[in-house]
């Protein structure tokens, strides 16, 4: 008996996959809202009633998934990333967390499209899973930077608050590439100004010292 549930199980998550990838393709080649819960239906070989017997709000619970599942696989890379090249080249390593954070952005850019326009529609489930990510990140941040404060690579006061600056700028200068089509989604100049300002006021130490 266990082994047949077991099965049915199995066979179920496959039917409900398979219409969380068809969705996704559709959302990245033609955007959220031209596509169709018929489109989906008719790409994955399915039926309606079997996609709202699995997602009773239609499309809208598919992006919900997508947004909790796709986004926290990311941020958590990113964690991992953050804190296997910790002990890098200390500029280095800024360039390369930013880099990475803007590549969450650039990967998911359908769903981040989709929860700005659809915000709220999207909000409630979503926020907590940003916060979280983000959060997250200004901490391994401070922790990093208080590591190099430690080393006495680099002279900051308070940690957590050039963490925070490090990513304000940051966060404002994704939306604002993404936002405007001729933009560069992978232009850091914020970023650049903003680790040159610190070099310039000697918050890091001089190597040779």
């Amino acid at each position: 008996m266990t082994g047949k549930k077991s099965q049915r199980q199995d066979q179920y998550n496959r039917g409900k996959q398979l219409f969380i990838d068809t969705a996704k393709d559709l959302f990245k080649s033609q955007g959220y809202d031209k596509t169709k819960v018929a489109d989906i239906v008719n790409a994955s070989g399915r039926n309606v009633s079997t996609l709202y017997h699995y997602f009773p709000e239609g499309k809208k619970d598919i992006v919900k998934i997508l947004l909790i599942t796709d986004i926290k696989d990311e941020f958590d890379k990113l964690a991992k990333l953050m804190t296997d090249k910790s002990d890098g080249s200390l500029i280095d390593s800024l360039h390369l967390f930013y880099h990475q954070f803007v590549e969450i952005f650039y990967r998911n850019w359908y769903l981040m499209s989709i929860m700005l326009y659809y915000k709220d529609d999207f909000e409630a489930d979503v926020t907590p899973i940003t916060r979280e990510g983000t959060d997250h990140m200004r901490e391994l941040l401070a922790a990093f930077l208080q590591q190099r404060v430690n080393n006495r690579e680099l002279y900051i006061t308070d940690c957590e608050v050039a963490a925070k600056l490090f990513f304000a700028p940051g966060m404002e200068n994704i939306i604002v590439n993404f936002s405007e089509p001729e933009k560069d989604v992978f232009e850091t100049s914020e970023i650049d100004q903003l680790i040159a300002t610190w070099q310039r006021e000697t918050i890091f130490f001089d190597s040779t010292n």
